[in-house]
C-alpha cells in the first residue's frame, strides 16, 4: 500500500505525510498501459459553501485556528507538558488591557491586506487558553501552570485559506523557557463562521497569475515510466463560491515487483473554467486547504 496525501502551504508538509521505507508489493497496473482517468467531480463537496460571500470587501477570514508559539527549549519535561497542556497564569502586576488599537490588520503575500475591528488582550487570552486546553492529553492532570510575565501588542503569522497572514496579534511572554504565544487580536466578526474553520489536511497549491491553473501538491510515488511510478489525475467541481478538487492515482507494476515506499514531491495541474478569485478551496471531502500566487510563497 503506498500513502499518498496533500499539503496545505506550499514547503509546509502535515505532520502525516512522513516519508517511509517499506518494501510492498506494487499494483497490477503495467508501464505503458492507457493514460489514468480524472475522477469524477466532487460536486457535492461544494454545497457546504454556497453562502460563502465570495466578493465580500473584506473578504472573511478563513482562519484554520492556530495560535503563534515560540520556545527557546525546556529545562526539563515537566515545562514542556505544562506549555503543551495550555496551562498558563497571569503573572503578578501583569496586566491585559481591555482594548488595543480600534483597528487589527492582516497582510498576505505578495501584498493583499485588510483591516478589521480589534479585540482586548483579556479576551485574546481566554481564547488562547480555551484553543489549547488539554492539548497535551492524559498528561495534562498533573500539569503546573507556566507564568505569563509580559503581554504586548504586535503581529504574527496565522494560517489561512490563502497561506500565512500576517496579524496584529496579543503576544504573551512566557518568562521561565523564554518562550512567547500570540494570538490574533481581530474580532472574531472578521472570520468566517465567526472562528476558526477546520482543515483536516484539504488540498493545496498555486494559482497561476490568470487564475485559471491550480497546481496542486502532494506526496506519492516517483514520476517514472517504471514498475514503481505513479500517476495522478485530478479533476475539479465549480461554484459561484468554491471550487472541489478530486485527486485519482495508479501505481505502476506487475504484480511481482517490490518498490520502496519513499515519499515523492508531486503535482497534478487541474484548468478551471472561471478564475478562482476569491473562491474558497476544497478537496472531495469538503476539507478547506490553503492557496497561495504561483509567484510568491505564502
Amino acid at each position: 500500500m503506498r500513502v499518498a496525501c496533500v499539503y496545505l502551504d506550499m514547503g509546509r508538509l502535515v505532520a502525516w505525510c512522513l516519508s517511509l521505507f517499506v518494501v510492498v508489493a506494487c499494483g497490477s497496473v503495467g508501464e505503458g498501459s492507457t493514460p489514468l482517468l480524472p475522477p469524477a467531480p466532487p460536486t457535492a463537496a461544494l454545497v457546504a459553501w454556497n453562502d460563502f460571500p465570495v466578493h465580500a470587501n473584506p473578504r472573511p477570514i478563513i482562519w484554520f485556528g492556530d495560535s503563534y508559539e515560540h520556545t527557546n527549549g525546556f529545562a526539563d519535561g515537566s515545562g514542556k507538558i505544562n506549555w503543551l497542556c495550555g496551562h498558563f497564569v497571569i503573572g503578578t502586576g501583569v496586566q491585559l488591557p481591555s482594548a488595543g488599537p480600534a483597528r487589527a490588520v492582516a497582510k498576505w503575500k505578495p501584498g493583499a491586506m485588510a483591516s478589521y475591528p480589534s479585540i482586548g488582550a483579556d479576551q485574546a487570552f481566554a481564547r488562547l487558553l480555551a484553543s489549547r486546553k488539554d492539548a497535551g492529553g492524559s498528561n495534562c492532570s498533573s500539569a503546573a501552570a507556566e507564568v505569563i510575565t509580559a503581554v504586548r501588542w504586535g503581529e504574527a503569522g496565522f494560517g489561512t485559506d490563502r497561506g500565512t497572514a500576517q496579524m496584529s496579534a496579543w503576544l504573551f511572554d512566557v518568562g521561565a523557557v523564554g518562550g512567547e504565544l500570540g494570538y490574533p487580536a481581530i474580532d472574531a466578526s472578521a472570520y468566517w463562521g465567526g472562528g476558526k474553520t477546520a482543515s483536516s489536511g484539504g488540498v493545496g497549491g498555486k494559482i497561476s497569475a490568470d487564475g485559471l491553473t491550480l497546481t496542486i501538491g502532494l506526496i506519492g510515488g516517483p514520476d517514472t515510466p517504471g514498475p514503481c511510478g505513479e500517476d495522478y489525475a485530478a479533476a475539479a467541481a465549480e461554484s459561484v463560491t468554491a471550487v472541489a478538487i478530486a485527486i485519482s492515482s495508479r501505481i505502476h507494476g506487475d504484480g511481482n515487483v517490490g518498490c520502496t515506499l519513499e515519499g515523492h514531491f508531486r503535482t497534478v495541474a487541474v484548468r478551471l473554467a472561471k478564475p478562482l478569485d476569491g473562491r474558497v478551496l476544497l478537496d472531495a471531502k469538503g476539507n478547506v486547504g490553503s492557496v497561495c500566487p504561483e509567484n510568491g510563497d505564502c
